[in-house]
């Protein structure tokens, strides 16, 4: 038998009255050719759907980053090879059964694009109260438009290939069916779906579409009971965008003959190790190990040195049974460490737990602080306001008051001046931009009123009498000297 993974959507959502569960049914797979490149027809499709009965609905949910946050989402089947409690590689998977189809395979007929597709469809319920999260997910994006991604997996031993295209024929049968990621969300890009079959999905929504796993397993295994002997094939598909197996898959699978099947051991950063086997007309196993020589480009490709291909084994030692006790022992201790930090962790945990509610409690806080601060910048914006509004009250003031002192200023030099008979020197372009200066308190203000001083001392007629005295005089004394007999108003300015 062989392994099938074909990626779909999901098709519908019902009401139930039931509160612990949610209805809905999926299309399992069309009968034209997959991206996949595989063709199932409608019988043998139909047949095999009636495997899909009690057929666990899986799903791998990634929680949110942080509360409140669109970051959860599905991964894909997220398989791995592992073994099982026999020492067998076998292929293992981290998903977990959020539901199970309640019916078996049946045929429907959808309108995709503005044509009617005859598709099989099944009915299943999700266990909604006992995985809320991932249910709560499937509805947002149900609500919200978004093509749900599945991927239905079945075995089948049945195969030929024509022109180029995969065939599968009866029987086959299936084991379950994934939810996957169905946007790019968190740090999970989207797992695009092979088929084009559900009315949910656009075509322009499936710009690529990528073979992450293409692997073949083959166990001969002898029962004891029926002394039957058996061939078992198991391939696997997903999809990627990065995944240097599947890369190296995609290459290596195109030059192997129809009845020779890969394994890929190990990959490393420039060469990787695979098993190539395949059975001949007597049935006889020929396995062997190779390894080849791979570089990585700059567009995320990677090209394989098909010249380098050697065939290689594995090295195992020989080891004392002290040293396996040893060994033992080196378990068990670290065993008892990682028992410890499971036990540090957890009170990590409860810090990290005290941490959030003080980060909730910082939070409130900036919160208050933010809300302040734009109270403030609104009161702010309102006092601008009122300043703009008072700007040309505030002007015309000054101008104002400029002015007054101004006037005051020329009068008071212009009685000087007429009175040392310099009425045209008081009216030049220099007495009067002395003047202005003048008006204003600053140093400016003062050497201008410096200037104009020494102007009029100029302007004095000064005489030197034979006796020795410096007698000023003036074309006219009138108001040289006030009339005022007071201290201040003689020798104040």
């Amino acid at each position: 038998m062989k392994k099938q993974k074909l990626n779909l959507v999901l098709n519908e959502i019902k009401q139930s009255d039931d509160p612990t569960i949610m209805k809905c049914t999926f299309i399992v797979l069309d009968f034209d050719i997959s991206r996949n490149n595989v063709v199932v027809e409608k019988d043998v499709a139909l047949e095999g759907g009636k495997t899909l009965l009690n057929k666990p609905i899986v799903a791998y949910y990634q929680q949110v980053e942080e509360f409140n946050t669109p970051t959860d989402n599905f991964g894909s089947h997220q398989q791995r090879l592992g073994t099982n409690r026999y020492g067998d590689v076998i292929v293992t998977s981290d998903t977990v059964p959020i539901g199970v189809f309640v019916t078996e395979g049946y045929l429907l007929t959808v309108n995709i694009n503005g044509e009617n597709k005859e598709v099989m469809a099944a009915d299943a319920v999700l266990w909604k109260t006992r995985y809320p999260d991932a249910c709560d997910l499937i509805v947002e994006w149900y609500e919200r438009g978004i093509n749900i991604n599945t991927s239905c997996e079945y075995l089948y031993s049945n195969f030929a290939f024509q022109d180029g295209v995969e065939y599968h024929y009866s029987p086959i049968y299936f084991e379950g069916h994934a939810v996957l990621a169905s946007e790019y969300r968190g740090s999970q890009e989207e797992v695009l779906p092979a088929y084009e079959s559900s009315k949910l999905l656009s075509i322009n929504e499936i710009n690529k579409f990528n073979r992450l796993v293409a692997q073949a397993i083959s166990q001969r295994k002898e029962s004891e009971e029926e002394g039957i002997n058996m061939k078992f094939f198991k391939k696997v598909f997903e999809l990627s965008h990065s995944d240097i197996r599947s890369l190296i898959y995609a290459q290596l699978d195109s030059t192997l003959d129809n009845n020779e099947y890969s394994y890929i051991e190990d990959v490393y950063d420039n060469y990787f190790v695979v098993n190539l086997y395949k059975y001949d007309d007597n049935d006889n196993l020929d396995s062997k190990y190779f390894k080849y020589n791979y570089t990585k480009e700059q567009d995320d490709t990677i090209a394989i040195d098909f010249e380098s291909k050697v065939e290689v084994k594995i090295k195992r030692d020989w080891v004392n049974v002290s040293e396996f006790e040893n060994m033992q022992n080196e378990l068990t201790k670290k065993r008892n460490e990682l028992e410890q930090l499971v036990v540090q962790l957890n009170e990590k945990e409860a810090k990290i737990s005290d941490l959030e509610l003080q980060v909730n409690s910082i939070k409130a806080e900036k919160e208050s602080v933010e809300r302040q601060f734009n109270e403030t910048a609104d009161k702010l914006t309102q006092l601008n306001s009122t300043i703009e509004e008072l700007k040309p009250f505030k002007e015309r003031f000054e101008k104002e008051q400029f002015e007054k002192v101004l006037n005051e200023k020329k009068e008071y030099y212009s009685i000087k001046f007429n009175a040392l008979n310099a009425a045209e020197k008081f009216n030049s372009d220099e007495v009067q931009e002395l003047i202005k200066k003048a008006v204003n308190e600053t140093d400016e203000g003062r050497q201008a009123i410096l200037q104009l001083n020494s102007m009029l001392v100029d302007l004095m007629d000064v005489k030197v009498g034979d006796d020795g005295i410096i007698r000023e005089t003036a074309a006219q004394r009138k108001d040289l000297i006030s009339a005022d007999d007071s201290f201040e108003s003689r020798y104040a300015e």
